[in-house]
């Protein structure tokens, strides 16, 4: 067995272990044997140098260079006694990329770690000259010129000399032993050349300019001392003013690095401080101050890393943000684009952290930069604190995320990075608090565009400056852009806070209330009109914003004067008019289309009745056909004649913050001469509708709104039986008080089939007298009634007997409904004709469109009386009918009473009611209902006895073909029972 196969042997000593390995040899014999015929071209051949006493270990790599000679006396000479030869060295890694861990949180865990790639150099050896082919040899390359090199000394960044050919390299070509015996790692140090003026042979010991050879754009993964950043950009740095290397040696444990890079001074870097210290290929303390600006604001910012090696827990990296100029304005070479509509503020302030430990370059924004994560978020990204003022001084305080671009992308075109930013910039929710204007006001009201903002979206544009101009005045290629806003519109707040009270004005306290109470919470989402952002106001029609979804607003009728229900889906808002409902395209063209502005009248249904137009005059006439389309002035129409008008005005004392909020809203359209169902217009009638709201926001007290609706000169008819002309119906009530009603009509007249009942107008009452007018917290009624006085003729008697007619006009934005009756239930007519007699009553109630209920009942029978003195006593029978109609159902009822007295001396009386009933029901019961009253009164006392007796018969639904017969043998055998036809 070989000796130096047993491992239980170690091997045996032998002298200095020095040994060149050509590729493609076994042994240096080989090599020597194949040139001993010629010279040996080394092209192509790598010889490996290895010595164990300082663990040299280098490759070396030929080109147009020839072996010549045997044994020792073997050399390196040119191919060419006119073309230099290159002899190349490669040495094994030099630098070791570690997983640091941030100051925070330190880590005694293993780490990973990766080994950089070979570095290289190149020597140039003059034509003619010669090297001895030994290790000693092939180490003095001391007197050659250096022609390239790639040195990764710094793992992922290749490292060259300004000058190359103006270096040297300083090492010894033996090992060294120190005093005690200890052998010398072999190394090797890059200098410059002796100075002129220092002593000669000795070698400058001032540092060496390096620029870049190569930068490895490789993403390790994990967090170290430089990231993959953090190398393109201190080669970029490196590539416009070299690095000074203090110390640059190599070894084969790796190397030894004293660099420093200053960039003060330099535009459009984001590295301006360098300094990176390594030990044997290990880092030991690296420092990078980078620059560049917050995005979308733009903040000028710096970013401190430090890494540093700790005992315990290897490298430990710390990044702090330090924000160098926290107030911007948007003004010369930053103004906003487009006169700042996009953008309504022109201050931000950054209010902190001002200085932060911060963790970069882990959340890339393309390749310009990066999210700044810190605590304090789910997300991990840092929140800061930021206050923005809009034109009137408005101050909004909200945090946001902000991405660190680098200063050397900072002033180039950024759309790429821009179109991410603001892809994520729409879903980030920035939590706000304040009020701001989102455009000039036009109106009366210098806050009329004034919202309360709860959440803001800001992205961000391209400047439109030139590169030049930007770094000049050390701007950011980027603006900021209002992307929208969550935000409490006062006028839509208003409109919730009248519908949190019933339609009479009273406070609801079920959970109908609470809803209206998370209605006025709520927010709206909205986007600056497009129109608006690129031309003004006056090409979009005031129309300065749009709802991104668009809010249903339904305010009760009340809320309009009890004539009106005015129903729209918000969609946008106008500094002339507020609120803007439907088409907001066809409102900024300039026109104002009632059919497209307020919610549009429901399809018919398949079956049954027709569906409540949303949007009615006296709950049952369609709005949007009465008034007619305008056009609008590009000033837009902001008096509330043409175009509702729903406003709010900010109210304060001079000095003072806001003290209350008060809404107006006010529409006065001419009407079209028209008749729609039942309701007539003339070209007189006016429609005039205005609500005051004030709302207190210093909490002195509730809401207090003031209504007024007034509609005039227009005529109902109802059912083509009566027409009621109006002169007015003005409604009005404030908070506080009671509702007023002015009412005033003018002619009434009878039609159609109660045409006869016109005859009797003179006996209505004088329209001085005005009509019977009832007021309650449903509705109003307004109504006529005739009393015929009793008429007595010889045996015939006509007593009670009255006819009536009313309007009722509810509250709540139900149709309008009117009633005819002869006499009431409560005094029913009476006619006798001798001993027999009857009486009865009739209501009608119907409304525009269909029969809301008809009653009635009628009643006839006979009556006789005898009186003998002592004794007296009277029998009485009468039998009737009575029917009810309504939308609950229907029922038929007949009675007959037959009733008998006999009183003596008025000390003993007896009566005896007999009573029955019959009642019918949809769709087949009958119900019967019979009772016998006995009374028997004697002097002071007196008992009676009732007896009753209740039945209710209900016929079943007739057997339908398939149950009754259930196959078809049944129905064979019936046909068979009948005798064949002939």
């Amino acid at each position: 067995m070989n000796p130096y196969e047993n491992p239980d042997q170690p091997p045996p000593e032998s002298g200095p272990g020095v040994g060149l390995g050509p590729s493609g040899f076994q042994t240096a014999e080989e090599l020597d044997a194949a040139g001993l015929t010629r010279d040996m071209d080394m092209g192509g051949i790598v010889v490996t140098l290895l010595r164990r006493e300082d663990m040299l270990m280098l490759e070396f790599r030929f080109r147009d260079l020839l072996r010549t000679g045997l044994g020792a006396q073997q050399r390196l000479v040119t191919k060419s006694a006119t073309q230099p030869g290159f002899l190349h060295v490669r040495m094994p890694p030099q630098a070791t990329l570690e997983e640091a861990t941030p100051s925070g949180s330190p880590s005694t865990a293993v780490k990973q770690a990766w080994f950089a790639a070979l570095s290289d150099l190149s020597f140039r050896v003059p034509p003619g000259a010669s090297i001895p082919f030994t290790a000693a040899g092939l180490l003095n390359w001391a007197g050659l010129a250096t022609d390239s090199a790639r040195l990764e000394c710094v793992w992922g960044l290749g490292l060259t000399p300004e000058t190359p050919a103006q270096v040297v390299w300083l090492h010894a070509t033996e090992p060294v032993t120190g005093p005690t015996g200890a052998v010398g790692i072999w190394h090797t140090r890059l200098a410059l050349p002796p100075a002129a003026s220092g002593p000669p042979g000795t070698p400058s010991r001032l540092p060496v300019p390096v620029k870049p050879a190569e930068v490895v754009n490789d993403t390790e993964g994990f967090m170290s001392s430089l990231s993959a950043g953090d190398r393109r950009a201190i080669g970029a740095s490196m590539a416009r003013r070299p690095a000074l290397a203090q110390d640059l040696t190599f070894s084969p444990l790796g190397a030894n690095v004293d660099l420093t890079g200053n960039w003060l001074g330099l535009a459009s870097t984001t590295v301006i401080m360098y300094r990176h210290e390594s030990v044997g290929g290990r880092d030991s303390t690296v420092n990078v101050l980078k620059r560049g600006y917050l995005l979308p604001f733009g903040f000028p910012a710096l970013i401190t890393t430090q890494t540093e090696r700790r005992l315990d827990h290897g490298l430990v990296r710390t990044s702090v943000l330090t924000v160098l100029q926290p107030d911007v304005t948007y003004q010369d070479v930053a103004a906003l684009p487009n006169g700042r509509r996009g953008f309504p503020f022109v201050r931000v302030r950054l209010n902190g952290p001002l200085s932060a430990d911060v963790i970069d370059a882990t959340d890339p924004l393309t390749d310009v930069g990066f999210w700044v994560r810190g605590p304090g978020a789910a997300d991990g990204r840092l929140r800061f604190s930021l206050t923005a003022e809009d034109l009137r001084g408005h101050p909004v305080a909200f945090t946001a995320p902000l991405v660190f671009v680098n200063g050397d992308r900072a002033h180039g075109d950024l759309s790429a990075a821009l179109a991410v930013f603001n892809t994520q910039a729409e879903k980030t929710d920035l939590p706000a608090a304040g009020r701001l204007e989102l455009a000039p006001a036009t109106g009366a009201d210098p806050e009329s565009t004034t919202v309360d903002v709860a959440v803001l979206r800001i992205g961000a544009v391209r400047s439109s400056a030139s590169q030049a101009d930007l770094e000049k005045a050390g701007r950011l290629a980027a603006l900021p852009e209002l992307l929208s806003v969550d935000a409490r519109i006062p006028s839509l707040d208003s409109v919730a806070e009248r519908g949190a009270t019933g339609d009479d004005g009273a406070a609801r306290k079920d959970d109908a209330a609470r809803e209206d109470d998370a209605a006025r919470a709520a927010v709206h989402t909205l986007l600056l009109d497009k129109t608006y952002v690129q031309h003004g106001l006056t090409a979009s029609r005031q129309v300065y914003a749009q709802l991104k979804t668009p809010v249903l607003v339904a305010p009760p009728v009340t809320a309009s004067g009890g004539i009106a229900k005015l129903d729209l889906k918000v969609t946008g808002l106008s500094s002339a008019t507020g609120l803007i409902g439907g088409d907001l395209v066809k409102f900024k063209s300039g026109t104002f289309d009632p059919a497209a502005f307020f919610t549009p009248p429901p399809d018919p249904p398949a079956s049954g009745p027709p569906l409540p137009c949303p949007t009615r005059l006296l709950g049952f006439v369609d709005l949007t056909k009465l008034v007619p389309s305008v056009s609008m002035p590009p000033g837009g129409a902001g008096d509330g004649t043409d175009v509702p008008r729903m406003v709010t005005k900010v109210l304060r004392q001079q000095d003072k913050p806001p003290h209350a909020v008060e809404t107006t809203l006010t529409w006065h359209p001419k009407l079209t001469p028209t008749r729609e169902g039942p309701f007539k217009t003339t070209a007189d009638t006016a429609l005039d509708l205005r609500c005051v709201g004030l709302m207190n926001l210093d909490g002195s007290g509730p809401p207090v709104t003031e209504v007024r609706g007034e509609l005039s000169r227009f005529t109902l008819s109802f059912a083509d039986v009566l027409d009621v002309e109006f002169q007015r119906i003005a409604f009005t009530s404030k908070s506080g008080t009671t509702t007023s009603l002015d009412v005033k009509v003018g002619k009434v007249g009878f039609s159609g089939q109660l045409n006869f009942l016109d005859e009797l107008r003179q006996y209505l009452p004088s329209i001085a007298n005005g009509p019977r007018i009832n007021v309650d917290s449903d509705g109003i009624d307004v109504g006529y009634t005739l009393a015929v006085p009793s008429v007595a003729m010889g045996v015939f008697l006509l007593q009670n007997l009255a006819l009536s007619a009313s309007v009722r006009l509810p509250f709540n934005g139900d149709p309008v409904e009117a009633t005819f009756a002869v006499s009431s239930r409560e005094h029913p007519f009476l006619a006798t004709v001798s001993l027999f007699g009857g009486g009865g009553f009739l209501a009608l109630t119907v409304n525009t469109s269909e029969v809301v209920r008809l009653e009635g009942q009628v009643e006839f029978g006979a009556a006789v009386a005898l009186s003998l003195g002592v004794a007296s006593g009277s029998v009485s029978v009468t039998a009737g009918v009575y029917v009810r109609l309504d939308k609950k159902g229907s029922s038929i009822t007949g009675f007959l009473r037959a009733y008998g007295e006999l009183d003596i001396l008025g000390i003993v009386n007896i009566s005896v009611e007999f009573f029955l009933g019959l009642k019918f029901q949809p769709p087949k019961t009958l119900y019967g209902y019979a009772s016998v009253t006995v009374r028997v009164r004697v002097a002071f006392f007196s008992e009676s006895v009732t007896m009753k007796l209740e039945r209710s018969f209900s016929g079943g639904n007739d057997p339908s073909f398939a149950q009754a017969f259930p196959t078809a043998q049944p129905w064979r055998d019936r046909c068979a029972a009948f005798a064949p036809m002939e």
